[in-house]
């Protein structure tokens, strides 16, 4: 099989190729047959081929494509910090010019190639070859002006000598750990909104945002989610950018993501994967962890495969382990035991529930008063606590810095107390399985006397994080409760004014500017 675009290429054609894929000699870089076979193609098609020799000197695979678009194809061979894959690429550039492009060095490191070269061809005949190799932070290589004369010997002595030195530095070499190409298929005028966010959320699970890919379309691609020219320019980045993940802003079947990896050759995530993901990081209660690993159980179920990809992707949070397979009766097999942990984690947070409802129903008897704080991720609900009450709370310039509730009690004056909850934000696109999981949590808010609605007044897109808060509530039975909003960062935009009608102040919840107003009507609304 000949990969790649061989579409319009004829079957004596592609015949020709496969019978290349053979046993030449070990001891030559490239057999000169086999080249000038491939350039005379190149040369006819236009088009580049890439040719993939094992160090026994077997062709494992032939690509062919456009320039510039050659589908370099990564292999599952032994690889590692301390050595090579074992493979070299030979591939044609049609045009004449025999150097390397920036494309074919991106390559050279994301796929840790024993070698990468480029031959030129011109009316099919070779000219001119460029061969590099990987050293350190850089290359390495030669150049010959004639592909034919190239001296073997050098080139394979040169492989070998590098691979003994590659201890030292290894590590820069390889594809930079954690990250990421942002993709967002959306006809949405706030797409590039959307896209500033998933950033946020990229950087808080420790990726590393290098592109970012926007495609205005009415409905995502069913096998790809984006359409074909937009994911040869995914590919391209993930070549360029030396990207290890893909992560959607939008939700992927278990079908496309299966079609997306192997198109793709790099891990895959979508938008609610991304948050489960942060949720498993910034767990650290006992009741957090279970719901967390609730939430990625049934998040995962409708998109098992059989194959367990996804299950791996995100059940490092949870501690949980399954076994892989293919096949029907595996398939059945994992998804009866997932449904199982399913049912045994439900229970377990139902029992939780119930002491938590336990606990309330004490607070309610004893006549203590609670007021929750709710709000959009980041808008510095714990900076608010930790200045109202001292409590410790974890404070970080990233999404979901919080995640389990966080309960002090504050003391107004003789027989007059309250207890304050911080809880976790709210983001758009919440992923059900997390509102299903983490929903005698959330109660908190839908039990309290009072909510303060902390807002982020810095934010451009405030009024749609604030409806998205307020839909929230409203689905947790908590909407028209008495609220006030608790207009944050207000240092930042000195020129903001609270908008008519509203039961609301303006704070800095960092250096305390507004707290005291904040707790006065706070406690006018409860006693």
């Amino acid at each position: 099989m000949i990969y790649g675009n061989t579409k319009g290429v004829k079957r004596v054609t592609l015949e020709t190729l496969e019978n290349l894929i053979t046993d030449y000699d070990k001891n030559a870089f490239v057999d000169r047959e086999l080249l000038a076979t491939v350039a005379e193609i190149s040369g006819k098609l236009n088009r580049e081929i890439c040719v993939y020799i094992s160090r026994s000197g077997r062709v494992m695979a032939i690509a062919m494509g456009d320039a510039g678009t050659v589908e370099l194809k990564e292999f599952s061979l032994r690889r590692g910090s301390d050595r090579f894959s074992g493979v070299r690429v030979i591939h044609t550039h049609p045009n004449g010019n025999g150097r390397l492009s920036d494309m074919d060095l991106s390559a050279l490191k994301h796929l840790r190639l024993d070698a990468m070269a480029a031959v030129g061809v011109n009316r099919g005949e070779t000219t001119d070859m460029e061969v590099a190799f990987l050293e350190g932070n850089g290359f390495q290589g030669f150049y010959f002006k004639s592909a034919e004369m190239a001296d073997d010997d050098k080139i394979l002595k040169k492989i070998t000598e590098l691979e003994k030195d590659i201890s030292v530095g290894a590590e820069s070499t390889e594809a930079v750990p954690g990250t990421a190409i942002l993709v967002n298929v959306t006809q949405n005028a706030n797409g590039k909104t959307e896209l500033s966010e998933l950033a946020r959320l990229a950087d808080t699970a420790g990726l590393t945002v290098v592109a970012e890919v926007l495609q205005p379309k009415a409905s995502p691609d069913k096998m790809f989610c984006v359409g074909q020219g937009k994911l040869d320019e995914v590919k391209r980045l993930i070549q360029t950018k030396r990207a290890d993940y893909v992560v959607f802003n939008n939700g992927l079947t278990g079908s496309q993501l299966k079609n997306l990896e192997e198109a793709t050759g790099v891990k895959v995530l979508d938008r609610s994967m991304l948050i489960l993901n942060i949720f498993a990081r910034h767990a650290t209660s006992n009741e957090g962890k279970l719901q967390v690993e609730l939430a990625m159980m049934k998040y995962t179920l409708p998109k098992l495969l059989g194959r367990g990809k996804e299950l791996s992707r995100i059940g490092g949070g949870s501690g949980s382990s399954f076994t892989r397979g293919s096949g029907e009766t595996k398939l059945e097999e994992d998804r009866r035991r997932l449904r199982r942990q399913i049912f045994e984690l439900s229970e377990r947070i139902e029992k939780l529930k119930s002491e938590r409802d336990l606990r309330r129903e004490r607070r309610r008897k004893s006549g203590v008063k609670t007021v929750a704080i709710v709000g959009y991720t980041n808008a510095g609900k714990s900076t608010l606590m930790n200045n109202v009450t001292k409590a410790g709370v974890l404070e970080e310039d990233k999404l979901f810095a919080t995640l389990d509730p966080v309960t002090r009690k504050i003391f107004v004056d003789i027989k007059k107390e309250y207890l304050l909850t911080d809880t976790v934000g709210f983001i758009d696109n919440l992923p059900h399985e997390f509102i299903d999981a983490f929903r005698s949590t959330l109660e908190e808010a839908a039990y309290a006397d009072v909510l303060v609605h902390v807002v982020d007044a810095s934010s451009e897109d405030r009024f749609r994080q604030m409806k998205v808060v307020d839909d929230v509530l409203e689905s947790l039975g908590a909407g028209g409760k008495p609220t006030v909003i608790a207009y944050n960062k207000c240092d930042l935009v000195p020129d903001f004014e609270i908008p008519s009608g509203e039961n609301a102040v303006m704070i800095s919840a960092k250096n305390g500017k507004g707290i005291w107003e904040l707790k006065q009507k706070i406690e006018g609304m409860l006693f």
